[in-house]
């Protein structure tokens, strides 16, 4: 699964692609953004991943000095990466990991011991922001993940709303699974996944990166 330190960059218009062999059957693959002379680059086979002038969402890393993209995370942007939105919305969710702990921590109450456990909203701004809200939860509602009752207090409100808090442990692994087992349906921007599965033709979407917010 990605990692939250992968760099992203989105809508590259590439140019100046070279492909050069660098022995045993490998190659180095390399190019630019229209707009500025910084390389991407990354070792593969010999086939053509990128095509000059067409628009790309990127994933890569920097090692050594040098932007090592991720091939996994190449994709032009009318299309849906899963990798890449979730690999972004990781990214998103570790910049704001305290903000969303502290409120989670002061507006979440529960009696539950054994665990951490996070209230719905701070739960999918933490896992899951590459996935609808109502996505999230209805698959680890489906999944069986383990909850507690809770009461989630909203400032200057003196009574709070009943609602559920996920246990901490196993959450991030499970939306992992669900991005690793997600399948393009070949009619529509939608996946399915056999561990998301509550109807035989359940389809789910998961969000490009320029829809990645905690806001919606």
């Amino acid at each position: 699964m990605k990692s939250r330190s992968l760099l992203t960059t989105p809508d590259l218009i590439a140019r100046n692609y070279t492909v050069t062999s660098i022995g045993g059957g490998r190659f180095n693959h390399s190019f630019s953004p229209s707009t500025t002379n910084t390389i991407y680059e990354f070792e593969a086979n010999a086939g053509n991943y990128i095509v000059e002038g067409e628009r790309y969402n990127i994933g890569y890393e920097v090692i050594d000095g040098k932007n090592i993209v991720d091939t996994d995370c190449i994709s032009k942007t009318s299309v849906i990466n899963k990798y890449l939105s979730y690999a972004v919305a990781q990214h998103e969710a570790l910049n704001n990991h305290d903000i969303n702990k502290d409120k989670n921590d002061t507006r979440v109450i529960h009696t539950a011991q054994g665990g951490y456990y996070w209230g719905k909203k701070y739960a999918w701004r933490e896992f899951g922001m590459c996935l609808p809200k109502e996505v999230f939860h209805e698959y680890l509602n489906f999944i069986g993940h383990p909850t507690v009752v809770c009461q989630t207090v909203t400032p200057g409100y003196p009574v709070g709303d009943d609602s559920i808090a996920y246990l901490e442990t196993g959450l991030e692994k499970a939306i992992e699974d669900l991005i690793d087992t997600a399948v393009i349906v070949r009619d529509g921007p939608y996946f399915r996944s056999p561990l998301y599965n509550p109807t035989p033709t359940k389809k789910f979407s998961i969000k490009g990166i320029d829809a990645i917010t905690d806001k919606k």
